[in-house]
């Protein structure tokens, strides 16, 4: 069993324009009056408001997110109840996200979903939805999920075979986490949980490759005689 944990990942509301919390300024023009029920934070959609927020080249980029969910929950091993997937935000937040769930495919209909569940704290129900989690550390999830071992994606890691660092998954439960957002390195304490800390090459992987990497590597189940 493997739980997958996409951790700071740069998914957060639209921030007020100010301290009395009134709605930011419409950025778009009236062609695109579409975009008016999106508040989720999106690089391109509300490009002129990251350039007054701290952190701005990492912030806004649901669309990693996106791309994680559609590989992850799309996959083999989740149809098979091998693979379950987390997703912690840069707000200490927590996307429980049901093994049936499927993301749609077009990017707005996903963000206008992921603006519903920031509102309401889950779209659908049980196997087939997406429960929100707020106020909970990537620490908090690691201790809820009791895995047996915890490893952590990094480029600073050692390289490793990432089918052999999988291969005891067969019996074990193991915790993978991978990098949510576009530049830089985790703001969570990751290295602290890790057990073991893998570097899958000198080259600098997207979220899409990394994820793709691992459902690749994980071990088909072979049932105990």
């Amino acid at each position: 069993m493997i739980s997958l944990i996409l951790a700071d990942a740069e998914i957060e509301r639209v921030p007020p324009s100010g301290p009395e919390g009134s709605p930011l300024p419409r950025i778009y023009g009236a062609e695109d009056a579409e975009l008016g029920g999106v508040i989720v934070l999106d690089s391109y959609i509300h490009r002129h408001l990251l350039e007054g927020l701290e952190g701005a080249a990492r912030r806004g980029r649901p669309d990693i997110a996106h791309s994680f969910l559609l590989l992850a929950q799309g996959s083999r091993a989740c149809r098979e109840g091998r693979l379950r997937c987390y997703i912690h935000t840069r707000g200490d937040e927590v996307v429980f996200v049901g093994g049936a769930y499927r993301p749609d495919p077009n990017y707005l209909s996903f963000l206008l979903s992921f603006g519903k569940l920031i509102d309401s704290g889950a779209i659908g129900a049980g196997e087939d939805g997406l429960r929100l989690e707020r106020d909970m550390d990537l620490r908090t999830l690691i201790g809820l999920l009791k895995a047996d071992k915890i490893v952590a994606l990094t480029p600073s890691g050692l390289k490793h075979d990432l089918s052999e660092v999988l291969l005891p998954s067969i019996d074990e439960h193991l915790a993978i986490i991978i990098g949510g957002f576009p530049e830089g390195d985790y703001q969570s304490p990751v290295y602290e949980m890790a057990d073991y800390k893998v570097s899958l090459g000198d080259e600098l992987l997207t979220v899409p490759d990394v994820t793709s990497r691992v459902l690749a590597s994980m071990p088909d189940y072979q049932p105990r005689s």
